[in-house]
C-alpha cells in the first residue's frame, strides 16, 4: 500500500512539473511574425542576389506538424519526411530544420534561425558545394520554399540525441513547403532581384503573390502525433488543470487518513 501511495504522489508531482513548463503557442501572432520575419530577413539579403526568391508566409499545417514532432524531444529529423500525406494535408514535399539547446531559457527565435543561416560561411554558391554542414542555410534561402511553420517545445527531461540530454532543454522545429535541398540544384537563381518574379510584385527583393501568400486553414493533425488531436487538445489541457486542482487536496486528505488508520509515514 505504501508503494502504491508513493507511485500516485510521484505521478501527481510529475504532472505538475510537466505542465508548469513554458508553452510556446504556434497560434501566437508574435511568435508567428517573428518566425516569418526572420526567415524573410535572411532571404532578402542573400549574396549574390536572387532573381526568383519567393516571399515566405506562415502555414498552419506545417506548424502543427512541427509541433507534433517537437513533442518527441528528439534531435533527429522527422522519420515521416518522405511519406506523402503524413507531413501535410496538401503539400507532397516538406523540408525541415531543427535546433535544440539548454537550458529552456536559452531559446529565442532569432538566434535559432541565425544558427542555421550562419552556415553560409561553409557554402559556395559558385560551385553549389558545402565545405561543412550547410543544408540548414540552403533550406532557409531555398527560392521555391514559400511556406513555413515552426514550433518550440520545452523538454523537462532533456532533448534526446544531444550532449545535454540529461538536463531540461528546448527543441525548435521548422517545416517548409515546398521542400528544398535537392541534390545538384542551387537554392536560387543569381541575378537582378525579382527579375524572375513572372508578373508578381516585388517586395524587399522577394516575389509576392496574393493567392500564394494567403493563409490556409486545415482541420488536420498527423496520425503519428503523440499528443491528443487538435480538436480535443484544449479540452484535454483544461481537464488536466481541473483534475490537478481537485486531486491535490484529495491526495493530502487520503494520506492523512491512511496515516491515522495504518500508522503510515513518508521518509526522505
Amino acid at each position: 500500500m505504501r508503494d502504491n501511495l508513493h507511485i500516485v504522489i510521484s505521478i501527481t508531482v510529475l504532472l505538475g512539473l510537466v505542465y508548469c513548463e513554458p508553452v510556446f503557442d504556434i497560434k501566437d501572432p508574435a511568435f508567428i511574425e517573428e518566425c516569418v520575419s526572420e526567415h524573410n530577413r535572411h532571404r532578402t539579403s542573400v549574396s549574390p542576389t536572387a532573381t526568383n526568391m519567393r516571399y515566405m508566409t506562415w502555414d498552419e499545417g506545417l506548424a502543427v506538424t512541427a509541433q507534433a514532432w517537437a513533442r518527441f524531444c528528439l534531435f533527429k529529423h522527422n522519420i515521416h519526411l518522405r511519406e506523402v500525406g503524413r507531413m501535410h494535408p496538401t503539400f507532397t514535399s516538406v523540408g525541415e530544420n531543427i535546433w535544440a539547446g539548454a537550458p529552456i531559457s536559452s531559446f529565442n527565435t532569432k538566434s535559432a534561425v541565425q544558427s542555421w543561416v550562419s552556415e553560409v560561411k561553409d557554402y559556395d554558391y559558385s560551385t553549389n558545394q558545402c565545405s561543412h554542414v550547410c543544408g540548414h542555410y540552403t533550406q532557409v534561402v531555398w527560392a521555391d520554399s514559400y511556406k513555413v511553420g515552426c514550433a518550440a517545445q520545452a523538454c523537462p527531461n532533456g532533448v534526446a540525441e544531444t550532449s545535454f540530454s540529461t538536463q531540461p532543454g528546448v527543441i525548435f522545429v521548422c517545416n517548409y513547403a515546398t521542400a528544398g535541398n535537392y541534390r545538384g540544384v542551387s537554392p536560387y537563381k543569381a541575378g537582378t532581384s525579382c527579375s524572375g518574379c513572372r508578373r508578381e510584385s516585388c517586395e524587399n527583393n522577394l516575389c509576392r503573390n496574393s493567392t500564394r501568400d494567403t493563409l490556409q486553414h486545415y482541420n488536420w493533425s498527423p496520425d503519428w502525433d503523440p499528443a491528443p488531436s487538435s480538436t480535443s487538445s484544449s479540452l484535454f489541457t483544461l481537464a488536466v488543470v481541473i483534475i490537478r486542482l481537485i486531486s491535490i487536496p484529495l491526495m493530502f486528505g487520503c494520506v492523512y487518513g491512511l496515516q491515522g488508520r495504518y500508522n503510515l509515514f513518508a521518509y526522505e
